[in-house]
């Protein structure tokens, strides 16, 4: 059963997906930065929010036996809308080549003025000018930010550069590292702990529920219908379970990991300088693949540069306001 409060962020994924032109990896992010939990899990991802836009429960659907049939639920999606969401996504996946972009930081960059995602653009009367920039998509659609543009090339240049003046600072990388430990110990297990109690407590309410009924079924004088019914509610219960159990797993492996994460500076400051090394001689695809392994956003604020790293990295801190010679050029 969806709660209201997660169907109104259902209608919100949909409405970034068809009316903002936000890709299901640009919405998880969104949805992260904001806090939102999802059901299942830590953190949203791509691949979970393409689940979710193709999944026709949504609309008031369910799938039986390999056909769509019209449940019984109330939808929180009209079909309308979900069939718009089908054709748009079967318009991106044949643009698919079009998608592997070249830009290293696309999908990270988000404006630190009004929040929203910034993309790449090619600015200009040409079809294609001279440099890439990237925009604030609220300036770019809606004219309602006053986030400058910045060019691509210095932008990317600018952060793969701060990567490796932070590869030669090892006691500031050792701090971070002992930062997010202490984080981890003190803040972080006692969330997972509390979770997994939650979790708990829910197998154990819907093993009771199971029991009891599987207890009725043995009881004389019951119908057909009614027996029926009951192994219709005890076989819906033990798929509940099945569910509630994968996510007590998951939560447990959560606690696993945390408890035995260990970091050496040096070693980080080694994959640092080697990613530096590196970033020159691989294909675009591959410097993509390498940036999203190690950056979770970077956050535009006028010429202010935030970089956010992958755990235990907390973040590169606030970059210089020149970000090269020429600085941030604005357009207008």
């Amino acid at each position: 059963m969806v709660e209201p409060q997660e169907a109104e962020w259902v209608k919100q994924i949909f409405r970034w997906y068809l009316q903002q032109n936000l890709g299901v990896v640009a919405i998880s992010r969104e949805l992260n930065r904001l806090g939102i939990k999802p059901r299942r899990g830590d953190r949203w991802k791509g691949t979970r929010i393409y689940k979710l836009i193709t999944n026709p429960l949504y609309a008031g659907f369910v799938r039986w036996g390999g056909e769509m049939a019209q449940g019984i639920h109330e939808p929180i999606i009209d079909q309308e809308r979900f069939d718009a969401a089908q054709r748009t996504l079967h318009q991106r996946n044949h643009r698919s080549r079009q998608l592997r972009s070249p830009n290293c930081l696309s999908g990270l960059v988000r404006c630190g003025l009004c929040g929203a995602p910034m993309h790449v653009t090619y600015p200009g009367i040409e079809p294609k000018s001279r440099f890439k920039y990237y925009v604030c998509n609220n300036r770019y659609n809606h004219h309602s930010c006053a986030q400058e543009y910045i060019r691509a090339d210095i932008l990317e240049a600018s952060v793969i550069q701060e990567i490796g003046k932070l590869a030669e600072r090892r006691e500031e990388v050792s701090t971070l590292v002992w930062e997010f430990t202490e984080h981890n110990r003190g803040v972080r297990l006692p969330e997972l702990e509390a979770r997994r109690q939650a979790v708990l407590k829910e197998l154990e309410g819907v093993r009771g529920e199971r029991e009891k009924l599987s207890r009725w079924l043995s009881g004389a004088g019951l119908s057909a219908q009614a027996i029926g019914f009951i192994n219709s509610q005890v076989d819906h219960l033990s798929e509940q379970e099945g569910q509630v159990q994968e996510r007590l797993w998951a939560v447990e492996d959560e606690i696993n990991a945390v408890q035995n994460l260990t970091y050496n500076a040096q070693e980080i400051c080694d994959q640092l300088s080697e990613f530096v090394r590196v970033f020159p001689t691989l294909t675009d695809g591959e410097r993509k693949l390498l940036v999203d392994s190690l950056i979770q956003e970077v956050v535009l604020k006028h010429k202010e540069v935030v970089v956010a790293m992958t755990p235990p990295l907390a973040s590169l801190g606030l970059l210089s306001t020149e970000l090269a010679p020429r600085g941030i050029e604005p357009l207008f």
